[in-house]
């Protein structure tokens, strides 16, 4: 990450913390990328890995709060959905 985007985030979660909000552990979807680096399954885009954070904040708990096994979960939903949607198209010959 470049140094202007870093001060950028920076001076954002500072904003934030004024206003009460606890930002010391964010996600970002390289997050995302890396779980599926590790299932074996292909790098996802940024708009798709954000659709993951979509599920887990649907499946949200708040006891746990989001962690690497709900993300997991959450991935795997995707992965699921995509499939079932590419499975209605219909293949061209």
């Amino acid at each position: 990450m470049d140094t202007q985007s870093t001060r950028i985030i920076s001076a954002a979660r500072d904003v934030l913390k004024t206003y009460g909000y606890f930002v010391d552990n964010l996600w970002h979807t390289d997050d995302i990328n890396f779980l599926c680096d590790q299932s074996s399954c292909p790098r996802l885009s940024l708009e798709e890995a954000m659709t993951v954070f979509d599920i887990a904040n649907e499946q949200f708990d708040g006891e746990y709060g989001i962690s690497w096994p709900q993300l997991e979960k959450a991935l795997q939903a995707y992965m699921q959905r995509k499939e079932s949607l590419q499975e209605m198209v219909p293949q061209e010959a």
